[in-house]
């Protein structure tokens, strides 16, 4: 019966001792990577999202609820970059700043030309898919480093 017992016993802690390690689970930086990717995704969405969309009246509505949610997800990466890897804080904050001022011009590209009628915003199609082609291309220098899976 010792026998029984003391395995027993070496079991129960044996469990404690794992569950105790896996309660460790992952670094401020991993958690923040994580958080950060996630983010990085859903922006990825909303971009290619906006890429596909036809010049029509609806355009503005529509660059405005992806600009919500990429704003959104900019928050979420703004509040883990603190505990991201220092060597590219500097980096990742430049190119976020980078991105924001692009969507910010779209956004005022697209909305300026609509209020001036759907002639407006037809003659405005080339820059509008110019911006957001560099909005892409700012999406990815700001966010590439992070190499998210």
């Amino acid at each position: 019966m010792p026998s029984t017992l003391s395995r027993s016993s070496c079991m129960a802690a044996l469990s404690v001792m794992v569950l105790g390690l896996a309660a460790c689970g992952e670094s401020s930086e991993e958690k923040a990577t994580k958080q950060v990717c996630a983010a990085t995704s859903e922006i990825s969405k909303q971009i290619q999202r906006l890429q596909t969309l036809p010049i029509s009246s609806s355009l503005p509505t529509e660059i405005k609820t992806s600009a919500e949610a990429i704003d959104k997800s900019i928050g979420e990466i703004e509040n883990a970059a603190p505990n991201l890897e220092t060597a590219r804080k500097e980096e990742f904050n430049s190119a976020t700043n980078t991105f924001k001022l692009e969507l910010a011009s779209l956004i005022a590209t697209t909305v300026g030309s609509a209020a001036r009628g759907e002639a407006a915003l037809t003659s405005a199609e080339p820059k509008i898919k110019a911006s957001l082609s560099t909005l892409a291309g700012d999406y990815k220098k700001a966010f590439q480093a992070l190499k998210c899976s």
